[in-house]
């Protein structure tokens, strides 16, 4: 049986998680390598918390530096944001890859057109991680608008309210990626997630208004706090988004709410319930392991590689592209 060969730009807790993930499916004839610049051992559990020993050891993988000595089949590019373009470029002899970025596909558009021409060209298979649309809350959200369960949807409220010091215990949060201008840090390419999951639940989603400044006293050089109002449409009805992130408030918050003409609809992100209020009040209990939706992600980008399948576009970089577009049109606070 062909070895799958699968490549790892990254180590860090995500691309840690990934690794965990890919084993736990126990597929057979998986050779595990990893390009690495950094190359620190932080072998970290699955709380994210530090333990002893070593990563490759640990998972058998081989670090490489020349690439072109080896043919890839999967490549996971799950470095900072700002090494994701090259990243991309050390792949330039290889074909037909399938491969798989960590949001945001890079946090500079001209660099997230370079991918792209050397995606095409080379004929890769590009999957953009978007991990909150394999949470459950997300299909049972979707699948309540459209059944227009309360009507008409007049407004949303999405908040992310996250304190970049508790992201990862094991590390310096002023040295974290997500602090860092450079490695292309900032709350809205951290934070992206929400603006793709408005994007991929409604039509014609733009920005009208957004303030993003860094305005706590975290020892950050990149913005901490964002608010910005979106212009979305659903079958042919008009209404707004409001968008409120930041990295700052001790106590975590993380919603969607939707308004609508017969009542409302509240997913809460960190409990991982969603509360129907109306006519008839409904709660739905869903899956707590955090680890599900990065399972669910997982099965299904290797599902794609086995079946030999296009990534159809509400994941691959045309949907990236797209995203990142809004971003930087919120960084511009305009």
């Amino acid at each position: 049986m062909k070895k799958i060969n699968i490549l790892f730009f990254g180590l860090g807790s995500i691309g840690q998680r990934h690794i965990r993930n890919i084993l736990r499916l126990k597929i057979k004839n998986v050779n595990l390598f990893a390009y690495r610049v950094k190359k620190q051992n932080i072998l970290l559990n699955e709380k994210n918390e530090k333990i002893k020993g070593n990563i490759s050891s640990k998972y058998k993988i081989k670090e490489v530096n020349n690439l072109n000595n080896y043919k890839f089949d999967i490549v996971f590019i799950t470095n900072p944001s700002s090494l994701h373009c090259k990243s991309i470029l050390k792949l330039s002899k290889q074909k037909k890859l399938y491969v798989f970025i960590e949001k945001p596909i890079d946090v500079n558009l001209n660099n997230a057109r370079k991918i792209l021409s050397i995606s095409k060209k080379n004929k890769f298979n590009l999957f953009i991680a978007c991990n909150l649309r394999f949470n459950d809350g997300f299909q049972i959200l979707n699948d309540l608008i459209k059944k227009n369960t309360l009507g008409k949807i007049n407004y949303v409220i999405v908040k992310s309210s996250l304190n970049i010091q508790d992201f990862h215990t094991y590390e310096d949060y002023r040295k974290s990626y997500t602090s860092v201008k450079k490695l292309g840090g900032g709350i809205n390419f951290t934070s992206i997630h929400e603006i793709d999951l408005i994007k991929n639940i409604f039509e014609k989603t733009k920005i009208l208004k957004s303030i993003t400044d860094k305005i706590s006293n975290l020892k950050i050089n990149v913005p901490d706090f964002s608010t910005s109002i979106f212009e979305n449409y659903y079958k042919k009805n008009k209404l707004y988004t409001i968008m409120t992130l930041d990295h700052f408030q001790k106590s975590d918050e993380r919603y969607v709410q939707i308004i609508a003409q017969e009542g409302e609809i509240f997913w809460d992100l960190i409990k991982n319930k969603i509360k129907i209020s109306g006519k008839k009040n409904k709660l739905f209990n869903l899956e707590k392991n955090k680890n599900s939706m990065y399972m669910n992600q997982i099965k299904y980008f290797l599902k794609l590689y086995k079946d030999k399948k296009p990534v159809p576009l509400k994941y691959n970089e045309k949907n990236g592209i797209e995203c990142l577009k809004l971003a930087l049109k919120i960084n511009l606070n305009k």
